[in-house]
C-alpha cells in the first residue's frame, strides 16, 4: 500500500513530502538504534507523521515498527487534545480492518492507563519518567511497573523544545537509556534551536540519527497567511498603569480579536484587573488556576477564538506561556512581551492561524529598562539561564539573557519577513544558545538507574522539574458553594473535616501545583495536609513546617479568585516564569 492510500484511508487527506519521508524512514530506518528527528513547522502534521505509520501496521498486518506507541507531551492540555485527535484515526482503522487499537491517557488529572498497556498511550514526560524509574502503585505485595510496556514501544517526544533546562537534562538521560535499550525514539519539534538538539543527542553518535527537516513550500494555509510585525519600545505597564501604547492599540482595534501575552503571571493578573471594565469579551488564562477553573477557561477561549465562526467575536485574551501550545485559537493582533526567540515563534503561531492577515507587536518586557544599567537584571527576569549568565554577547546583553538577545536580534531584522519565511523563522530560533547541563544529565542518569533498583510506591524523591513543588487544593468555606469539598463534608452533619474520607480524585479538580519556595516563610499555620494513605485531611499545621511534594488544603478566602487565580502578594518579588510552572504538571 502506497503512502497516498494509507493517509487517505486513515486521515482523508494526501500526505505532504515530509510525511512520506517519515513513513519511509519508520519502515526502513533502524530507529531502534538510531533516533529520528522531525523538525517541521507548526500545524504541518507532525502528529500524523508518526501516528499514521503506526496505524498502517494494523492495515498491513506487519508490525515492523513496534506493537505499542507512547506519545509524550509537555502539558496535560496537549495530552487531552492529541488523544481526541488520535482516537478519530483509531476509529477509522477499526472501520477498515475490524481491529480495535486502544488509545489511553495518563497524566495527573486523567489517569486511565497507569501501566501504559494501551496500544497508544498519551502521557506527560514526568509520567513517562516515573513509569520507567518507579512503581506506579502497589497491589498487595507487588509493584506494578510500566517499564515492561515501555520496553516494547516506540517513544515519541512531541513539542520537545517546551521544557526547562533541568528537564531537558532529564530528557537527554532518558533518550540515552532508551537508545541503549534499543527502544525506538522520535523527537519532534518546530522551534528547537540546533544547539539544544545537539545536546539532547550527545549520548548518541551523530552518524546514528536521522533528521527530517522542512525543505519544501509553506503549507497551503501558510500561503494564505500574511503576518506583519513591529517592535515597540514601550511595555504593557508603567508605574502600575497601562501604557499609552497599549491603550492606543486597544482603542483603535475594538472590532478585532486581540491576544496579549505576558512573561509573568503577576503582570497578566494586573492587566486583567485594569481591563475588566471594558465592554469587549475579556478572559484571563495562566497556570495558576485550579484544574476545574482552567478547563472552564480554556473552553471559553477556544469557543470564541476557535474555528467555529458562529461563536467568533471581537475580544481580548490575556495569557502567559500557556497559550503557546495546546490551544487551537487564532487572533487578529498579538501584543506580546519579548520572550525567548522560540517562545516568540510559538506565540506568533496563534495569529491568523487559519489564513488571512495578522499583526504581531513585540514590546519591552516588564523590567527591561534595567538591561543597560543594572548588572543584576538577569537575576530578576524570566527567560534567563543563570548558569550561562556572565559573558557579554553584544549591546550590553549577557550570555543566557534569552529575552534580551532576542530583542537585539529583532532590531537587526526590522524589515525581514520573520513569520512568513521558514528559513527566517529557523534562523530566529537558532539565535538561542540553549544547552543541557552535563553534570545534571549525568546525575539524572544515575538517579534513574538507582530508582529502578530501589523503587518507592510514590516517586517523591525523583523530580522531573528543577524546582520543588507542592500541591494546593483550593477549597471554599462558604457552605452555599455546593461543589466544594467543605460543603460535601458538611452534609455529614457536624462531622469534622479530618474525620471525613476524601479520595484524592475529588481534590484534583480544585488543585494547583506551586513552587515550594512560595510557601517558605509564609503564614501557613492554617494549611491542612492531605494524608494519601488514609484519604483524610489532617489538623491545621500550626507550627509544623510545610514540606515539598505534599498536598495541602487551603481556604480560598484571600488566596484565590476564580477570575484571576492564585494570588501572590504584590509586595513580594518572585523570579517566576511560566517556563517553570506550566510545562510539567503531575
Amino acid at each position: 500500500m502506497n503512502p497516498d492510500d494509507i493517509y487517505n484511508k486513515i486521515c482523508s487527506f494526501t500526505p505532504n513530502s515530509e510525511q512520506i519521508r517519515a513513513l519511509d524512514a519508520l519502515i526502513d530506518w533502524n530507529i531502534a538504534e538510531n533516533p529520528l528527528i522531525l523538525r517541521l513547522p507548526c500545524g504541518y502534521g507532525k502528529t500524523e507523521s508518526v501516528v499514521v505509520p503506526f496505524f498502517s501496521q494494523a492495515i498491513t498486518s506487519q508490525w515492523t515498527i513496534a506493537p505499542r506507541l507512547i506519545y509524550v507531551l509537555p502539558t496535560r492540555a496537549l495530552c487531552n487534545q492529541i488523544r481526541d485527535r488520535i482516537c478519530k484515526y483509531s476509529e477509522k482503522v477499526h472501520e477498515i480492518t475490524g481491529k480495535t487499537l486502544t488509545v489511553g491517557i495518563e497524566h495527573g488529572t486523567n489517569s486511565l492507563d497507569p501501566l501504559f498497556f494501551s496500544d497508544i498511550c498519551i502521557t506527560t514526560f514526568d509520567q513517562l519518567l516515573y513509569g520507567y524509574a518507579r512503581a506506579k502503585r502497589q497491589v498487595g505485595r507487588h509493584f506494578d511497573l510500566p517499564a515492561g510496556a515501555i520496553a516494547n514501544s516506540i517513544v515519541v517526544f512531541d513539542e520537545a523544545h517546551l521544557y526547562s533546562p533541568y528537564t531537558h537534562s532529564l530528557m537527554r538521560a532518558m533518550i540515552e537509556i532508551l537508545v541503549a535499550s534499543r527502544i525506538p525514539v522520535i523527537i519532534m519539534t518546530a522551534t528547537m534551536p540546533v544547539s539544544l538538539q545537539k545536546d539532547l543527542l550527545k549520548g548518541v553518535q551523530d552518524s546514528n540519527h536521522r533528521s527530517i527537516d522542512f525543505n519544501g513550500k509553506w503549507p497551503e494555509y501558510m500561503a494564505k497567511r500574511s503576518i506583519k510585525w513591529r517592535q515597540e519600545e514601550w511595555g504593557l505597564l508603567n508605574n502600575g498603569r497601562i501604557t499609552d501604547g497599549l491603550n492606543d492599540i486597544l482603542r483603535e482595534n475594538k472590532d478585532k480579536k486581540i491576544l496579549i501575552v505576558t512573561n509573568r503571571i503577576d503582570t497578566a493578573q494586573k492587566l486583567s484587573g485594569m481591563l475588566k471594565d471594558r465592554p469587549e469579551f475579556i478572559e484571563l488564562l495562566h497556570s495558576r488556576f485550579t484544574v476545574k477553573d482552567r478547563e472552564k477557561k480554556e473552553k471559553i477561549v477556544c469557543k470564541y477564538f476557535g474555528k467555529d465562526k458562529s461563536y467568533r467575536k471581537p475580544g481580548i485574551i490575556i495569557s502567559t506561556q500557556v497559550c503557546e501550545v495546546g490551544l487551537d485559537i487564532s487572533c487578529d493582533i498579538l501584543i506580546t512581551e519579548c520572550p525567548s526567540a522560540d517562545a516568540l515563534v510559538q506565540r506568533a503561531g496563534r495569529v491568523a492561524r487559519w489564513g488571512g492577515n495578522g499583526e504581531v507587536i513585540i514590546v519591552r518586557p516588564m523590567g527591561s529598562d534595567e538591561w543597560l544599567k543594572n548588572e543584576q537584571w538577569g537575576e530578576a527576569f524570566p527567560y534567563v539561564d543563570r548558569k550561562k549568565y556572565g559573558a557579554t554577547e553584544y549591546s550590553g546583553i549577557k550570555e543566557g539573557e534569552f529575552a534580551g538577545i532576542t530583542w537585539e536580534y529583532l532590531k537587526q531584522k526590522a524589515k525581514s519577513n520573520l513569520f512568513n519565511d521558514w528559513d527566517a523563522t529557523t534562523a530566529l530560533c537558532n539565535s538561542m544558545n540553549y544547552h543541557t547541563d552535563d553534570v545534571e544529565a549525568r546525575s539524572a542518569l544515575g538517579q534513574l538507574f538507582e530508582s529502578t533498583l530501589y523503587a518507592d510506591e510514590r516517586p517523591w524523591n525523583l523530580s522531573a522539574r528543577g524546582d520543588l513543588y507542592c500541591t494546593l487544593a483550593i477549597v471554599s468555606a462558604q457552605e452555599s458553594d455546593s461543589e466544594t469539598i467543605v460543603k460535601k463534608v458538611a452534609k455529614g452533619r457536624k462531622k469534622k473535616l479530618q474525620e471525613a474520607q476524601i479520595h484524592y480524585n475529588e481534590l484534583r479538580q480544585y488543585s494547583i501545583n506551586v513552587p515550594f519556595r512560595y510557601l517558605v516563610n509564609k503564614d501557613t499555620k492554617r494549611l491542612r495536609e492531605y494524608d494519601f494513605e488514609e484519604c483524610k485531611v489532617k489538623d491545621e499545621l500550626g507550627k509544623a513546617r510545610v514540606s515539598p511534594f505534599k498536598t495541602y488544603l487551603i481556604d480560598s478566602s484571600g488566596y484565590y479568585d476564580e477570575h484571576i487565580g492564585l494570588i501572590i502578594s504584590p509586595k513580594e518579588k518572585h523570579n517566576e516564569t511560566e517556563e517553570a510552572s506550566s510545562c510539567l504538571i503531575l
